[in-house]
């Protein structure tokens, strides 16, 4: 796979996700709360301000190295999964094939910071459609900045039908690595063990996000 670093040189067609409405409001939205190119608070994030990316919408909580959780989980993501996505690893969206990648691009985005994008996909078969997508993540940090929470969207492209989907990584397509830069606390890459009392419960107004009706 292809690894799109050097985004403003590139165009926009070769960026995954470049030219979906929803994961460029999400983006300009975190890249107007950057102050001084610091990354963004989790408690800077609002969700009136990101209504239309809510759905597809997720939070991740680094728990450790190489697990990372759902806290928040947009009703898009509940969609595709058949079941609610809060408290699942990251992993339970893809197909056994590809978690450990997507666990290794998630613990990227976390450590260094980076944003990354990573193109999608789902083969079909004689009874189900293929689908196609993007996962965006945006790194976050909290109040000892430490980037152990990842504002993301996952959108897609194509029927989802009536049963889970789980994405394998497009090989074919590139995949954005835009690394931000910024000087991280020293306690980055072992993060402290977090309680897990239920989906974000430091910031319960993001549970917004789901919409069951």
């Amino acid at each position: 796979m292809e690894v799109v670093s050097n985004i403003p040189f590139r165009p926009s067609h070769e960026i995954p996700g470049a030219n979906d409405p929803i994961l460029q409001s999400l983006e300009a939205y975190w890249q107007a709360l950057r102050h001084a190119r610091q990354i963004p608070s989790r408690n800077d994030i609002q969700p009136r301000q990101i209504d239309n990316a809510l759905p597809h919408t997720f939070i991740l909580q680094r728990i450790s190295p190489g697990v990372a959780r759902m806290r928040v989980a947009g009703q898009q993501l509940h969609d595709l999964l058949k079941m609610d996505a809060r408290g699942m690893p990251i992993g339970t969206f893809f197909a056994p094939s590809a978690r450990d990648e997507i666990i290794a691009l998630v613990d990227t985005a976390f450590c260094e910071p980076a944003i990354i994008a990573v193109p999608l996909c789902v083969p079909g078969n004689i009874v189900r459609a293929p689908l196609t997508g993007t996962m965006l993540m945006l790194p976050l940090r909290d109040e000892t900045g430490q980037t152990n929470r990842m504002l993301g969207a996952i959108v897609t492209e194509g029927p989802r039908g009536n049963r889970p989907r789980r994405f394998e990584i497009a090989k074919e397509m590139p995949l954005r690595h835009e690394t931000l830069g910024v000087k991280l606390a020293s306690a980055q890459s072992h993060p402290q063990p977090a309680h897990e009392k239920g989906p974000d419960a430091t910031h319960p107004a993001l549970r917004l996000v789901i919409n069951n009706g």
